[in-house]
C-alpha cells in the first residue's frame, strides 16, 4: 500500500504551504498558536466533580488544626486547577513539551514517513535533491554556520570587550578615589599650615606686646628718674630763691645803715653848727 506523501511545507508553514492554502503566514501562525493554547487549557482543566472529590477527601482525612490547615491549602490548590504533571505519565509530558515547541513553529519529525515501509524500494517521504544541489545547499549552510559561528565568537569577544571596559572604569573610579584621598589629605595639610601661621602670628603678637610692655616700663622709670629730676631742680631754684632773699635783706640791712650813718653824720654837723 502506498504512503501518502506530506505536502512540502506542511511541517514548518513555510510561505509557499500557506499561499498554496490561501491562508497568508501570520493568519496560520495565529491558528495553529490557537489550537495549541485550547489543547493546553484542554489538557490542564479539571472537572468540576474531580475539584469536589478531592474536597471531600481531605475534609474527611483532616484531623487536628495542622491537618485541617494543609487540607485547606489542597483545596485551593484543586480549586485553581492545580497542575496535572503530579499525575501525568512520561508520554504526557513529552506531549505537553512538543506542544510548547510548537508555539515556536517546531513539530515533531514523523520517522515514519521518513522511513518508509518498502526496504527495496525509495517510498520514503523525502524531498529529492541533485547532488550539486545537495552540495550547494550544505556548502551554503555550512558558510550560514561559518557567518553564526563569527556571530558568536563576536558576542563572546563583544562581551570580554564589556568586561575589561568595566575593570577599566572600576579602575578609573579607584584611581579618583585615590586622587580624592590625596586632594584630602593635600586639604589637611592646608589645614595644618594655616593653623601653625595662626600659631606663629599670635606668637609674634605676644613678642609684640612684651615689647610694649618693655617699652612702657622704660618711659616708666625715665619717668620716675625725671621726677627726682624736677625735685631736685625745683629744690634749687627755692634755694636759689632763698638766697636773693637773703641777699635783697643784706641789702635792705646795709641801706638801713648807711642811713642811720648818714643821719649821725647829718645830726654831728648840726650841733657843731
Amino acid at each position: 500500500m502506498p504512503v501518502k506523501k506530506r505536502e512540502n511545507g506542511s511541517l514548518t508553514g513555510s510561505k509557499r504551504y500557506a499561499a498554496e492554502k490561501g491562508k497568508s503566514v501570520e493568519e496560520q501562525t495565529q491558528e495553529n498558536h490557537a489550537k495549541a493554547m485550547e489543547r493546553i487549557k484542554a489538557r490542564f482543566q479539571k472537572p468540576a466533580d474531580t475539584v469536589n472529590a478531592v474536597a471531600d477527601g481531605v475534609q474527611t482525612v483532616a484531623q487536628g488544626v495542622k491537618t485541617v490547615e494543609r487540607a485547606a491549602r489542597t483545596v485551593r490548590q484543586a480549586v485553581n486547577g492545580g497542575s496535572s504533571t503530579v499525575t501525568d505519565d512520561a508520554k504526557q509530558s513529552l506531549n505537553k513539551a512538543s506542544q510548547i515547541a510548537s508555539e515556536y513553529g517546531i513539530q515533531e519529525i514523523e520517522i515514519s514517513d521518513l522511513l518508509g515501509t518498502d526496504p527495496y524500494s525509495a517510498d520514503a517521504n523525502i524531498p529529492e535533491m541533485k547532488a550539486a544541489d545537495a552540495n550547494r545547499e550544505k556548502l551554503k549552510i555550512q558558510r550560514q554556520n561559518n557567518a553564526l559561528e563569527v556571530r558568536l565568537e563576536k558576542i563572546k569577544q563583544g562581551r570580554k570587550v564589556v568586561a575589561v571596559a568595566t575593570e577599566q572604569r572600576r579602575l578609573i573610579g579607584d584611581f579618583v578615589d585615590f586622587s580624592t584621598v590625596g586632594i584630602e589629605t593635600a586639604t589637611k595639610v592646608v589645614k595644618n599650615e594655616i593653623a601653625n601661621t595662626k600659631y606663629l602670628t599670635e606668637q609674634s603678637k605676644l613678642e609684640q606686646t612684651e615689647e610694649l610692655l618693655y617699652q612702657q616700663r622704660v618711659a616708666t622709670q625715665g619717668t620716675m628718674n625725671l621726677t627726682h629730676g624736677i625735685e631736685d631742680e625745683w629744690t634749687l631754684k627755692l634755694e636759689l630763691q632763698q638766697t636773693k632773699n637773703d641777699r635783697l635783706r643784706l641789702d635792705i640791712e646795709g641801706s638801713h645803715r648807711d642811713n642811720d650813718i648818714k643821719r649821725e653824720e647829718l645830726e654831728a654837723r648840726l650841733i657843731e653848727a
